[in-house]
């Protein structure tokens, strides 16, 4: 399977290994922390190019994204720079919705809302119009002003804030995300719990950083770019390991990809 790197999140690519996909990306002399966007390629075919709109150094508009849609015959999955995610701050919150801009071709009217305190997200709670009585709330724990967790809890017609799973977030010393344990939630005497000392676990380990500023740092309020957005450098691959409550492992999946660079940074959009 061939893999879109810059764009879909990380859980599409757990069944994908050893392949390699080349980033092209257009010249640019000069870092630029808010990209105006980037070349989306898969083995040097250019599909289209993602683009940002910002207002005061936040980003308000990601113009073109993948969509599925389905017809009574088929499922169908496609990127269109005609599908769009608007950002609107009020106050200490920043809401997501995607609006289809494609004659016939209407989007559900899912929601994420943030609540940020300066550039950290204190929570985000997500709703679905398909899915009227559940929604998720992601709790985001730090320590001295770097992600250590991220809890989420679901709310439906039974759960009320119920702890589902949790994510811990280690960093190398050069400030880069080394790694991702994902945990599921078990109950003790009736209550949600995370058991940290379970070897039952999902390890994402992220490898070989480049030396370059990473430009996506201003752009994890998109939850596909969270993790690209944390680290000082860019990550080039990564390995996710699946483990049993014994510790034993039950699978392995992996991906590489290369950048283009010039003076030593990621080329990056005019």
């Amino acid at each position: 399977m061939k893999k879109l790197l810059l764009l879909l999140p990380l859980t599409f690519f757990l069944s994908c290994q050893e392949d390699e996909t080349i980033i092209q990306l257009e010249e640019n002399n000069n870092f630029n922390p808010y990209p105006k966007g980037y070349f989306l390629t898969e083995e040097d075919k250019l599909i289209d190019t993602v683009r940002f709109e910002y207002e005061n150094n936040l980003v308000t508009k990601r113009i073109g994204e993948f969509v599925d849609t389905s017809t009574s015959t088929d499922f169908i999955y496609f990127f269109s720079k005609q599908i769009e995610s608007n950002v609107n701050y009020i106050g200490n919150q920043a809401v997501i919705k995607r609006i289809s801009k494609i004659e016939g071709v209407s989007l559900p009217e899912d929601i994420q809302i943030y609540n940020l305190n300066g550039k950290q997200i204190n929570d985000a709670i997500f709703t679905y119009q398909t899915k009227p009585n559940f929604s998720e709330k992601y709790v985001y724990n730090y320590k001295n002003n770097q992600i250590k967790s991220i809890d989420l809890l679901i709310s439906d017609s039974v759960k009320k804030n119920d702890l589902t799973s949790s994510e811990e977030f280690y960093f190398n010393s050069k400030g880069n995300l080394d790694s991702v344990v994902y945990r599921d939630a078990v109950y003790l005497n009736g209550l949600p719990t995370i058991d940290y000392n379970s070897k039952a676990r999902k390890v994402t380990r992220f490898i070989n950083y480049d030396e370059s500023q990473n430009l996506f740092q201003n752009l994890g309020i998109f939850k596909d770019q969270y993790f690209r957005s944390l680290s000082k450098n860019n990550f080039r691959g990564f390995i996710i390991k699946d483990y049993d409550k014994n510790g034993n492992s039950l699978n392995y999946s992996d991906a590489s990809w290369t950048y283009e660079y010039i003076n030593g940074e990621v080329k990056v959009l005019k």
